[in-house]
């Protein structure tokens, strides 16, 4: 089994599987492109130049900090099996339907709902999933009209027993209501579980803001076979191993994290107050301006607010005997 992060940009939602990246490291991963020619040395020539001609940027980095057992039979960190303290997502959400569940504040708000029980919450997570948000539903989380963005008028999701989704067939009988530029696309995923993109966060997310050289969040060991990230992450812990450095980082230090990186040994044993490895379950980032690179599993995306969330055990990884 394999965790998904749900990324959602001021345009976009994309379902990735490795990384999201704000800063240095996607700086030379985009801007050494046009060393391709020279091939993986590319990486290693533009880190050097980014090294000497230092770049911070200004901004804002939200994270939900991820609730983690002591260990797993490893001895590595294991997600909570409440899903990091997001709130699970455990029932469907139609029209002119309360929520009274604790478990599902990421959808009725800041203030996680009302006490109260709620019948469906005995539901298993891989049942129906549904999200239906109507304009005058102030209490449902907002969307927007893209097929790809996290606030369309009416999107439903369901899935089967194996925790496949795919949009609900009925939800595109109508041109205006469903997605796609021809009225005619297919939403897939689970509904976000998280405050929209433009809403404030709750008091249980811890919030920094300065100047950041970068800030990358990964959920996976390996960002490529020479870069071991996270040593701590497992296919399905359930957790985003979130990298801060903050400015006033010295070159040196970030030579070291450099030079560390093939063999994980990047992040300080000791504490520091530039290089940080945060276990979260979620994170949002808000640059300040436009400047410097955004990416999303070594991808390009436009640089701007940006938040991820996990759903540990989404998908499925196979391989031959």
């Amino acid at each position: 089994m394999l965790d998904v992060v749900r990324v959602e940009t001021r345009s976009n939602i994309m379902f990735s599987f490795l990384s999201v990246g704000w800063g240095l490291i996607s700086d030379i991963d985009i801007e050494s492109e046009r060393l391709r020619a020279i091939g993986g040395q590319r990486f290693t020539v533009w880190s050097v130049h980014r090294l000497i001609s230092l770049r911070t940027y200004q901004g804002k980095v939200y994270y939900l900090p991820a609730l983690v057992s002591q260990t797993n039979g490893d001895g590595l960190l294991q997600a909570h099996p409440n899903g990091g303290g997001i709130g699970t997502l455990k029932h469907s959400v139609s029209y002119n339907t309360t929520l009274n569940c604790r478990d599902c504040r990421g959808l009725t708000g800041q203030d996680g709902g009302t006490v109260g029980s709620c019948d469906a919450c005995d539901t298993n997570f891989s049942d129906v999933l549904s999200l239906e948000t109507g304009t005058n539903l102030d209490s449902f989380r907002p969307r927007i009209d893209s097929w790809y963005s996290a606030t369309s008028r009416k999107s439903t999701y369901f899935s089967t027993v194996d925790s496949v989704y795919e949009s609900d067939k009925a939800s595109n009988d109508d041109p205006t209501q469903n997605g796609g530029p021809n009225g005619g696309g297919v939403m897939y995923g689970p509904p976000s579980r998280l405050p929209a993109l433009t809403a404030s966060l709750p008091d249980t997310w811890q919030t920094i803001d300065g100047e950041f050289v970068m800030v990358h969040a990964a959920y996976q060991s390996h960002l490529s076979t020479e870069c071991y990230f996270a040593p701590q992450s497992r296919l399905n812990d359930g957790i985003i191993w979130l990298l801060i450095i903050r400015a006033g980082v010295s070159r040196s230090q970030l030579l070291s994290f450099l030079l560390g990186l093939s063999s994980g040994t990047h992040i300080p044993m000791q504490a520091n107050e530039h290089i940080r490895m945060v276990p979260v379950s979620a994170f949002r980032i808000e640059p300040a301006g436009t400047n410097g690179h955004m990416t999303v599993d070594g991808e390009k995306v436009e640089c701007g607010p940006i938040q991820g969330e996990i759903f540990p055990s989404l998908a499925k990884v196979m391989v031959p005997k």
